[in-house]
């Protein structure tokens, strides 16, 4: 497979057939616009490859870093080589986390009917719309304002022999005008948006021009929004239940701790009051159009038939559970109660693999995870 290459289709660039459209980066696309001019579209790809988010304080990769990255052949190495640092641990760990339980959880609760499109806000590396794809769901996009994440889906995440149809990846600032290739109207869109709208410019305008994206039948799912009642536990804007609820009104509130073990162990999550969410760590919300019908949702906590499943790599050798930091220490464990401190024994995980799936002791990783 050949690295990540540039391309210039209809005076924009692409890397890997993602487009990058993030505005006032004049400079950026200017070198990358000179590589390609020279004959160099790795080194091209490279340069976006480097652009990170505006909060982003930690060191970025040199060019040969990022060229080495683009051709790397597993997420981890690919993450290792783009510096992404401590954001990097919760992308290659995310398949085990409580932000994508309580994710698959909201998604169950609001499951688009078939051939409705799905919108992935802010989709990072895309576990999400691989979950979707995987089941078959289609037409997917997903967004995000960072290329290299958008690369690291496409290359490592989604290109998957059980993905029937690619999902289209766009690089953009959620805060400009959204392609129409992605948002234009429909009669029902489900948009999603997990762990990121405290991140996004105007969170309240984003939630409005989701609901505007979601059409007379479609549905908003906003998932993971940090409970801004309790101290901070990282960046972004400080929302409140009565915030979230406000931007979405006539929304379906969740404490994500609910919604996990909805995941985990089919316990059914009640609809909470923005009062009742006081000390919820993080909330979601299910916002329905006025014409939206629930749709009968597959178990998203359980394996696919067929899938190859592998130990949780929070795993030592020795059995042990270990964090991949203190900061992912901090924000996950004790939200993670499905995870043993130790693995089960091998007679235990043979004959009970969906149970042990289910707590994200077996995984079905991406195949070059």
């Amino acid at each position: 497979m050949s690295g990540a290459l540039a391309t210039e289709v209809d005076g924009r660039l692409e890397v890997g057939g993602v487009p990058y459209l993030r505005p006032g980066r004049d400079a950026l696309v200017g070198a990358a616009r000179a590589a390609l001019g020279a004959g160099d579209p790795a080194g091209a790809a490279a340069v976006l490859l480097r652009d990170a988010d505006d909060w982003w304080d930690g060191p970025l990769p040199d060019e040969e870093e990022a060229r080495a990255a683009g051709a790397a052949g597993t997420l981890r190495e690919a993450v290792r080589l783009l510096r992404l640092g401590r954001v990097g641990d919760y992308l290659v760990h995310r398949w085990s986390d409580p932000v994508l339980l309580a994710g698959l959880g909201l998604l169950s609760l609001g499951w688009p009917a078939p051939g409705t499109p799905v919108l992935d806000l802010a989709c990072g590396t895309g576990p999400l719309l691989r979950e979707l794809a995987l089941r078959g769901q289609a037409p997917l996009a997903g967004a995000d304002v960072v290329l290299a994440k958008l690369w690291l889906a496409r290359r490592h995440v989604l290109d998957d022999p059980g993905v029937a149809v690619a999902p289209r990846l766009v690089c953009l600032d959620a805060a400009q005008p959204w392609p129409g290739a992605l948002a234009g109207p429909v009669p029902a869109r489900t948009v999603v948006c997990l762990d990121a709208l405290y991140f996004l410019p105007d969170p309240a305008g984003t939630a409005a021009r989701m609901r505007a994206a979601a059409g007379q039948a479609g549905s908003v799912l906003v998932g993971g929004v940090p409970n801004g009642l309790l101290p901070a536990r990282g960046g972004g804007a400080r929302l409140t239940p009565h915030d979230l609820a406000a931007m979405l009104p006539g929304a379906e509130l969740y404490d994500d701790a609910d919604l996990v073990r909805w995941t985990v162990e089919r316990e059914a999550p009640r609809v909470r009051t923005p009062d009742e969410l006081g000390a919820a760590v993080t909330v979601s919300a299910l916002w329905r159009a006025p014409g939206a019908e629930p749709v009968a949702a597959p178990d998203l906590g359980a394996p696919l038939p067929g899938r190859r499943l592998r130990l949780n790599p929070l795993y030592g050798p020795d059995g042990a559970l270990r964090w991949p930091s203190e900061r992912y220490e901090r924000d996950y464990a004790d939200r993670s109660p499905y995870l043993p401190p130790r693995l089960p024994d091998e007679a235990d995980l043979a004959a009970r693999p969906e149970h042990w799936a289910r707590r994200r002791v077996l995984l079905d990783l991406p195949e070059r995870w």
